[in-house]
């Protein structure tokens, strides 16, 4: 394992520098530090005995039948005896599996397969006159399917004994859910040590277009797999990323099982144990991405990202819409300098204007000063001279703009990405969009505010924080665009016309929470809110200081008590909600 740890080192330094792949084997460390007791976790979690036995014992009232398809080729013995074992011995008995060999002329494979089907009727096997490649396999093993439902297992593979009774136990309550999806993790080739649980959000249509994070175990309707069509071979490497950004698309219901049910062998010849092994599959994927936007309509460019398999989505702005910049919370005029001067190293957007609320007309001589220094960028100065805050004189403001989009930035913006307008603006523009939000560093560079997720510490929290620039934590989720239920007001953006249909700033909120809080008026509304980590801003004489308890929100808290009482979509149930770096919860 050392030795193969070295080898896909060495190819990563070759491929992307010294300083990356000394981050990369810091974020490495520090995941396998924060999942060290997972093994446990697993195994703690798992029905064993008499639970195993009344899950075999109970009958649902609809019970599905689902076929289980594996296109198999030359797979050792042991591997191979392990899956058909792990699909034979579930707790729900309602199912066949059906194989499709393509090992050609070894019949090894053969012999140990029509066993199976002769001692046990769920066995549907047929052997293939030649290796047909992934696609072609497993589309030979679907037309062995005559299931409800098809379920997706690789050769070398195998499920949890209760993976199915999940399955059917969701579907109880979720009889529209015609796609569905598992945890799951890696085990090594001798099945004795398993790591690196995949913990997955709900379905998240920006997470999925960056990276296939749903992978396995996926189960599909037969009537949406006939609607979205076959594997195809043309997208060999990446035919399961092209079958489920397809699947996606014409999905009724996308259900998410958040258990590891799933588990994926990693050996040298295998993508979970060498992904060099399948560098071709990378530009498959690339592929797989163009031809969704071409059947969704959607304008977008696809790049690469230094970690294979990962994608990140630009969206081009459409025409020349004006956008106010608000700042609400205003330091000293000499700050405010820095932060038009941060806007106006970067700004290739025009079409903007600067919108600061002050408390008081204060200090005028400087404020007129600011504004003809910056005379280059249309600035206004609102004065908030009522009994009401910020956030309500905005709301009231609002209406009154001509701009098509606000942007909030924290006054304290020192430095902020080049390019960050049309980053905003291009995912703002999107029908589906709720906020957009990018991430907010400290004046030392740990990541101060983001994505936001419901419950942590007792609340709500910013996900990583602390986590120094340069780093990207769990799976890469510091860097990957995705959703949230909500995203931070240090940096953020809005159609203005949305942020009206939403009622604004709600005055019923605690201040530091008006920002969650008019993201989730937005999610009620059918909007997404969108985390859009190529934006990135540094604050100025900013520091994180120590941690301090949360304070409570209790309005907050009354107003979203039903949403805060379950767990985050966007998160996960097995995370922790005391720590933001996705550790296993105690």
């Amino acid at each position: 394992m050392k030795a193969d740890y070295a080898k896909r080192g060495y190819h990563y330094m070759k491929n992307y520098g010294l300083s990356k792949l000394y981050l990369k084997a810091r974020d490495r460390l520090e995941r396998d530090r924060l999942e060290k007791n997972y093994q446990e976790f697993l195994f703690a979690g798992r029905p064993v005995g008499s639970e195993l036995q009344l899950q075999r014992e109970h009958r649902f009232s609809y019970e599905p039948l689902i076929s289980i398809v594996v296109p198999v080729y030359r797979t050792p013995e042991a591997f191979l005896r392990e899956m058909v074992e792990s699909v034979l011995g579930q707790t729900y008995a309602s199912l066949e599996l059906c194989l499709a060999d393509g090992s050609g002329d070894d019949d090894h494979t053969e012999r140990i397969l029509k066993a199976y089907a002769e001692k046990d009727p769920r066995v549907r096997y047929e052997k293939l006159p030649e290796n047909l490649g992934i696609a072609g396999n497993t589309n030979a093993a679907l037309d062995l399917a005559s299931g409800d439902y098809v379920a997706l297992l690789d050769h070398d593979d195998f499920l949890e004994k209760h993976a199915l009774f999940e399955i059917v136990r969701f579907l109880q309550n979720h009889r529209d859910a015609d796609m569905l999806y598992t945890d799951e993790d890696k085990v090594t080739f001798d099945s004795k040590t398993y790591f690196h649980p995949h913990y997955k959000p709900d379905f998240s249509l920006d997470l999925l277009r960056s990276n296939n994070y749903i992978c396995h175990f996926l189960v599909v309707g037969k009537k949406l797999l006939e609607k979205a069509g076959r594997y195809r071979e043309s997208f060999d490497g990446a035919q399961d990323y092209d079958f489920i950004l397809r699947c996606s698309e014409l999905a009724g219901e996308i259900g998410h099982i958040p258990q590891v049910l799933y588990h994926w062998r990693c050996h040298q010849a295998s993508t979970a144990g060498n992904p060099d092994s399948k560098s071709y599959a990378y530009e498959a994927g690339r592929k797989a991405l163009e031809e969704h936007f071409e059947r969704t309509g959607t304008d977008a460019r696809i790049e690469c990202m230094d970690n294979p398999g990962f994608y990140r989505i630009k969206y081009p702005v459409k025409g020349d819409p004006k956008v106010s910049i608000v700042v609400l919370d205003p330091p000293d005029m000499s700050s405010m300098g820095r932060f038009a001067r941060a806007l106006s190293r970067v700004e290739s957007y025009r079409n903007v204007e600067i919108l600061i609320l002050l408390d008081a007309p204060k200090k005028n001589k400087l404020i007129l000063n600011f504004i003809k220094e910056h005379r280059q960028t249309l600035i206004k100065v609102v004065y908030c001279t009522s009994a009401c805050n910020k956030f309500v004189t905005f709301t009231s403001l609002a209406e009154k703009l001509d701009s098509d989009y606000l942007l909030f930035l924290d006054g304290k913006t020192g430095r902020i990405t080049r390019g960050y307008m049309e980053l905003f603006l291009g995912n703002a523009q999107r029908p589906e969009a709720g906020a957009v939000g990018g991430r907010v560093y400290d004046s030392s560079h740990r990541l101060c505010y983001g994505a936001k997720v419901l419950g942590l510490h007792g609340m709500v929290g910013d996900v990583f924080q602390g986590l120094k620039a340069g780093h990207s934590g769990y799976l890469h989720k510091v860097i990957l665009q995705q959703n949230y239920h909500a995203v931070s007001g240090k940096a953020m953006m809005v159609k203005r016309e949305l942020f009206l249909k939403a009622g604004g700033f709600s005055e019923d909120v605690e201040d530091r929470m008006k920002d969650v809080d008019l993201c989730l008026k937005l999610e009620q509304l059918g909007y997404s809110n969108i985390y859009e980590p190529g934006i990135a801003l540094i604050l100025q004489d900013h520091r994180r200081g120590r941690k301090l308890a949360v304070r409570p929100a209790a309005q907050f808290m009354k107003k979203w008590k039903e949403l805060l009482e379950v767990p985050d979509a966007f998160y996960n149930c097995n995370l922790s909600l005391d720590d933001t770096d996705f550790r296993i919860r105690e």
